[in-house]
This record gives structure tokens, sequence and C-alpha cells, in this order.
């Protein structure tokens, strides 16, 4: 099968996170022998070439650069002028040699760019994935704007879908919203997933007697007990809600720590300031963009993972959270609710809400807990390898309908 990856404002190689996403999904159809052409955006501003071992073609197009903060609150840049061209003739001459495109997102450039010229033949073979609605709720400008232009573009743009897969009852709710029932398209409803046998491995390395692992994350001024969160340094992400319900816990528990981890953006200053002002320099460790190893290491010896963000598409934290049964305190946005489930030390609060996401980190910390093993059920239920062959089938599975997804907040999840 010839597959075509139509990824938004980040390349694959990016980072982690929705990037790294992308980057397992191309691997894995590589793997199962398809031929697969990935083509996304290489901002300037963004350093790094295609790796030279990737194994699929890859097409990268340049855009127009923009000041940081507006392109990640709206992921709409430009695409340069010789660059669109160039992008418009390989969808022209190749596209309908392609038995399956893959669309991630809607109005970010390169899926934007794809979708207004995908004509005919072409669209009937699109699965489009959605991983929710960004609108930038912390700028009534940004959001405004953003809210128009899903009703507007959005809606026309989604008219040309086949096949729409959502990731939580959140996005399917959202779609609906914004763009009412897509008609023709056939909207089913899946989960993202992980390297499976990534994570196993990577998690055997760092499965060492507690004593052992607090020495080993000694040696970069990390105790026990802190309070963990991991992700790219951005509002959406929460980290500042997180910061305001952990200043009462720092005084409540003297020994505890705060530690950050993931890529520093723009907003990392603005948290460096927040950290000051409220006389945490010491309780808070922001330790920037982590390896894999250190990351598992930061997860096991946790003594509770946070999620605080304020919007999440899928939220892959949670998944590592529920493979591991570690104790974690996560918002309700993305599929949060829908990974955290059944019996576990999983505590779920309202995004953006400090005082309820305190009030479940204290119970956590107070809560004991015993060494987290790998749940070898879940870490099968989120394996990449079998998402990425059902996203094959798709235009053909009509099972999973949206129609069927919980439309409220079920009540938070945890130790009573």
């Amino acid at each position: 099968m010839k597959i075509l990856e139509v990824c938004p404002d980040f390349p694959p190689w990016a980072g982690s996170g929705a990037a790294e996403t992308f980057r397992l999904l191309a691997q894995s159809w590589h793997d199962l022998g398809h031929e697969v052409t990935v083509v996304c955006s290489r901002p300037t501003a963004r350093a790094g070439a295609v790796p030279a071992d990737t194994p699929y073609r890859v097409e990268c197009y340049r855009l127009i650069d923009l000041p940081a903060s507006l392109h990640e609150a709206s992921y709409f840049a430009p695409m340069r002028w010789d660059d669109r061209r160039r992008f418009h003739e390989l969808v022209r001459r190749e596209g309908g040699e392609f038995d399956r495109v893959i669309v991630h997102g809607l109005l970010e450039t390169v899926p934007r760019t794809f979708l207004s010229w995908s004509r005919g033949a072409l669209t009937s073979k699109l699965v489009s994935l959605q991983y929710g609605i960004s609108t930038a709720e912390y700028s009534r400008l940004l959001r405004t704007a953003s809210r128009i232009l899903h009703m507007t573009l959005g809606r026309r743009l989604v008219s040309r879908m086949r096949t729409i897969v959502v990731f939580s009852a959140e996005s399917g709710s959202e779609l609906r919203e914004y763009f009412g029932t897509p008609k023709g398209a056939t909207v089913v409803r899946r989960s993202l997933g992980i390297d499976a046998a990534a994570f196993a491995s990577e998690w055997a390395a760092v499965a060492q007697p507690p004593s052992v692992l607090t020495q080993r994350l000694a040696g970069r001024g990390i105790r026990s007990p802190f309070v963990f969160a991991i992700g790219r340094n951005h509002r959406a992400k929460g980290f500042d809600i997180l910061l305001e319900a952990f200043a009462p816990l720092a005084r409540e528990f003297p020994d505890l720590t705060l530690v950050l981890a993931g890529e520093r953006t723009p907003f990392t200053e603005e948290l460096e300031r927040s950290i000051v002002a409220h006389g945490l320099e010491h309780r808070v460790l922001l330790l920037g963009r982590v390896s894999s190893p250190d990351r598992m290491a930061l997860l096991a010896a946790c003594t509770v993972f946070a999620i605080p963000s304020r919007k999440e598409g899928f939220g892959l934290n949670a998944a590592h959270a529920r493979i591991l049964s570690k104790p974690t305190v996560a918002t309700s946005t993305g599929a949060h609710i829908e990974t955290l489930d059944g019996e576990g030390p999983f505590w779920i609060v309202p995004p953006g809400d400090a005082v309820r996401l305190r009030e479940a980190l204290r119970e956590g910390l107070q809560r004991p807990s015993g060494v987290s093993t790998i749940d070898a059920t879940q870490l099968a239920r989120f394996d990449i390898q079998s998402v990425a062959e059902g996203l094959l089938r798709l235009p053909e599975e009509n099972s999973g309908s949206d129609s069927k997804l919980p439309r409220t907040i079920r009540p938070a999840t945890g130790a009573p």
C-alpha cells in the first residue's frame, strides 16, 4: 500500500508529543511493508534537517517565520511561495497514486494547504485525524479569530473529509460544536499509541531498587518526595496552574520538590518569574528537555505524576501513567478520563482549577504507593503498531461511531 502522511507545522523529528506520534506512525507503516511518504513543514526558526537514517520518504516545506507566541497560538503560518508551488506540484503529480492519505489536523499550514487543493478521488482516500480544537483560550483576540476560522474555513475543509478520527469524547463534542455533523463522512473513535517495545525496554533499564534510583537522581539535585510533570513548556500544558497549586503544598510538605521537564519556550521565562514571585527558587526544578531514559527514571521515582494541561488532543502522558498504575493527577481534557480508567491511584480534576488540583495532589502525596510495574494488558492497549494498522482499515470500517461517545465529564476517580 502507498501511504501519504500529512503533518502539521512541526516535522516528525522535532521532538516528543505529537511529533513523536507522527514519526512512530510513519515508522510503523514502513515496518509493515508499506511505501510511506511524509509531508511536513520546517519553519526556519526550528533547527534540524531530516535525519539521515529515516527509512521513509520525507518532503519538507518551509514556512514564513512568525513571532513564536503567535505561531504557537495559531499554527497558521504561511508557507513560503516557492515551497507552496512545489507542494502543489507534488499533490497534483502524485496525489492520485496514494492508496491512503492520513492527515493530522485541519487548519495548520500543511494540512490546510493540502485539503484546499484536494479534489475528487483523492478525498475519497482521506482519513483525517482530529485532536481537538485549539482556540488559544488565554487570548481573547486569538480565541475569537480561531473560532471564526474554524467555523468558516474549517467547516469548508471538513466537508471534504470521508473518514474523521477523534481521540476523545471531548474532541468528538468539539467536532459537533464547530462543524455540525460532517456530511458524507464517517466519524470514528480511536486511541493513540506509544512504542510499546521501547517503553518496556526503557522501563527495564530503570526498574531498580528505590534506593538505587533515588541515588541516581540525587546526582541531578532531585530527591524524594517530588511531584513530576513533563511536556513542552507551553501555556496549554498548565505548568503555571501546577505551580499555583504547588505553592501552598510546599509550605505543608517541607521536603517536597516540584520537577518540571520539557522543551523551553518563551513561556518558560514567564514561569521562571512566577517561581521567584512565589519564593520557590529552591523547591522547583526546571530541567528543560530530557532524554527518554531520564524521563522514565523520573516517572519511576516520582511520588505523584501531574498532568495539569489546559488542553490536550489525546494525552500520551496519561497512557504512560496507566501502563504503570502510577499515582497520577490529571485534568479532564483530551482522553485523560478514558485512559485513566478502572481501579487505580488516579485523580481527575477540571482544567485550570488550581484549588482542585492542589487537593488531589495532597491526596496523592498522603497515599502510600507500592513499586510500579508494567501492566502488560495496558501496554498492549496502547501499542502504536495496532493503532497504525487500524488507521489503514478505516475507510471501509464503519464501527466506533462518534454518536455513542459520552457528552459529559464523569466524576473524578481515585482513592476514596
